[in-house]
């Protein structure tokens, strides 16, 4: 092959490259997002519900309400107002009409809608309802609303007020829990013996983080955001183990010197 064929075979290669490249880029910014709803069998195009679609963005958030320990739900996502200092609340079993939704739930502190305002609180993820799942909600000291992002469906679910045990510097038993900290602590030693799953979560006002994700023989130590209260969220249901929680003694604060006053001289 001549040098003059060579230098027109290696362009035509780099063109088919560079082209190949570019071609791949416009279809993933132009060629639209298609969902199909699993029960009406609509076909949603470059609107996918759901799909980083805030609820508190809309223009008119649906407000939702629980009646008679249910909450019914729907696909385009809406709020529950969360009164001041009220009782924690666990959103269990969601039942939509595809069967396999996800719900994303938000906290926000304050009942401002308007985005723009200073006084505006971002929403904090809880985490998603979703089959056998469940969402624990702390409400905060002031007014708050509980955001349900967006869904393919519409869904139910129940709601209810777990029993909180207060909980001091430990904590040990069997199953699941719900155990209410106020203190200082902002970290500690999660054990669990016997077998099972042993999971435990830190939940807060507009917070939710997986401390322990674990099974069988567990010995971790863990820790948490500092705050007024923290709530532990304990699964631990699957097996026959005993789990204990020891939380750490804040140091306190160092003892202050004196100075010795010198004596006067004669």
């Amino acid at each position: 092959m001549s040098a003059g064929a060579e230098r027109i075979r290696r362009f035509s290669m780099v063109t088919w490259l560079v082209g190949t490249v570019v071609v791949a880029i416009i279809a993933f910014l132009v060629l639209p997002q298609v969902a199909i709803n699993p029960v009406t069998g609509d076909v949603y195009v470059d609107e996918v519900p759901g799909d980083n679609d805030w609820p508190w963005l809309a223009d008119d958030p649906q407000e939702y309400e629980v009646v008679d320990g249910v909450l019914h739900g729907t696909a385009e996502g809406g709020f529950v107002r969360l009164d001041a200092d009220s009782d924690l609340l666990m959103f269990t079993d969601p039942d939509s009409q595809g069967g396999d939704d996800w719900v994303p739930v938000y906290q926000q502190n304050g009942v401002e809608f308007d985005v723009e305002s200073d006084a505006w609180d971002s929403p904090g993820y809880l985490g998603s309802l979703y089959p056998d799942g469940d969402v624990l909600v702390l409400p905060g000291d002031e007014d708050g609303l509980l955001w349900f992002g967006a869904t393919l469906t519409d869904w139910t679910a129940g709601v209810t007020k777990p029993e909180v045990v207060p909980m001091g510097e430990t904590a040990t038993g069997q199953g699941n829990a719900v155990l209410m900290y106020e203190g200082d602590a902002l970290s500690g030693r999660f054990q669990h013996t016997g077998s099972g799953l042993f999971l435990v979560a830190a939940v807060t006002v507009g917070g939710w983080d997986s401390l322990v994700n674990e099974f069988d023989e567990v010995d971790v130590r863990a820790s948490w955001e500092p705050t007024d209260r923290v709530v532990f969220q304990v699964d631990a249901d699957t097996g026959d183990g005993t789990w204990t929680i020891t939380l750490d003694t804040p140091a306190g604060d160092p003892a202050p010197t004196t100075t010795p006053t010198p004596t006067p001289t004669q």
